[in-house]
């Protein structure tokens, strides 16, 4: 038996779409996400909870249904990029596109026991700059990247649209707002510092979700564990989440397959994290 801990291919597969199609029969699937793509999915699959459907504003203010997850405790989980991601759009213009609906969806649930937002996969750069006035009970947040907050708009405002002359500009905005810096401040286009400064805790998304999900309870029993995702490249080895798995499995002693969609740049030393790497094309 394998256990079967990939997270999504982006645009292609979700985390648990991509656990099925990685799996044979008798293998144990362990879908995950870092807080980006799939983190509802993932947190159900592992944990429980229902899934409630509810309306939401997309970056460009257009309401559209989308889920939440919630806990038989009273907790709620809301997942950034089925809000403000850019899945669905018709556009990409971060100078423009407001983070506005995912703020709105929070003050929704400021009596909830505890909150976990999975943040990534966002379309936005504002620092939640429009966001209400929130006082939030416990709130854990799943960071996808360790950016600060400065670093945002340059490292991750291109795949959201911006434009050369946009960086600085967004930037700018971000600085403006006086939010706190640090570690994965920069998530989702500054949503971390907006939340550390609403006194929620921002947390590595992929070493947490595999100390919530049990990683080392659900290994027991299996030969060897099978991870992945879209692409593998340089940037893995910063904190993706199939090199911590493959780091986590390791600590075990066991074998690491990893299976991805594509190669990029630096993907060769990436790839010696693993005992076997294949992919798609």
């Amino acid at each position: 038996m394998r256990l079967i801990a990939p997270t999504a291919f982006k645009g292609t597969m979700s985390p648990l779409q991509a656990a099925q199609y990685l799996s044979h029969p008798g293998d144990r699937l362990f879908p995950l996400s870092d807080g980006g793509d799939g983190f509802i999915e993932c947190l159900q699959y592992g944990l429980g909870g229902e899934i409630s459907h509810v309306q939401a504003a997309d970056p460009f203010g257009r309401i559209r249904t989308v889920p939440m997850l919630l806990f038989t405790d009273g907790a709620a989980v809301l997942e950034s990029a089925k809000v403000i991601g850019l899945a669905g759009l018709d556009r990409l213009d971060p100078l423009n596109a407001s983070s506005r609906g995912l703020g709105d969806l929070l003050a929704r649930y400021l009596d909830a026991s505890r909150i976990w937002v999975g943040l990534g996969g966002s379309a936005t750069v504002d620092g939640g700059r429009d966001w209400p006035m929130l006082t939030l009970p416990p709130t854990t947040v799943f960071c996808d990247v360790t950016t600060d907050l400065l670093d945002a708009a340059r490292i991750y405002g291109p795949q959201k649209g911006a434009r050369p002359e946009d960086i600085p500009v967004l930037t700018e905005r971000l600085s403006l707002l006086g939010l706190p810096r640090g570690p994965r401040t920069g998530a989702a286009g500054g949503l971390g510092a907006k939340l550390a400064s609403l006194g929620a805790k921002l947390v590595d998304g992929a070493e947490r979700i595999l100390d919530v999900l049990g990683f080392e309870a659900a290994s027991r029993g299996c030969e060897a564990v099978v991870t992945g995702e879209g692409r593998l490249d340089a940037s893995s080895l910063e904190g993706k989440l199939p090199v911590v798995v493959a780091r986590r499995a390791h600590a075990l002693g066991l074998p690491v397959m990893g299976h991805f969609g594509c190669r990029g740049q630096g993907w060769e030393r990436a790839a010696m994290l693993f005992d076997q790497v294949s992919f798609e094309a």
